[in-house]
């Protein structure tokens, strides 16, 4: 079980996206989203943290029509 955390000024567009977000590799859940720019995912996955930051930014880039304008950082704890 892994921390995502993703900083960014256009949540609701990157929520849209990984709200409940789940697929073959990995299934996300809202821990916290008490702070506007700021939020906290837990997520299952058997991808190692660094292969599962690597694999949420795709994901993000090339299933979001926002995910190459955004400006946003994503890590994995």
């Amino acid at each position: 079980m892994y921390k995502v955390e993703i900083n960014g000024v256009q949540m609701k567009f990157i929520r849209e996206f990984f709200d409940n977000y789940e697929d073959d590799k990995v299934k996300l859940t809202v821990l916290d989203d008490k702070n506007r720019i700021k939020i906290i995912y837990s997520a299952e996955s058997e991808l190692s943290a660094a292969d599962l930051e690597r694999y949420l930014k795709t994901q993000f880039k090339t299933k979001s029509i926002y995910g190459t304008t955004l400006y946003y950082t994503l890590n994995v704890k």
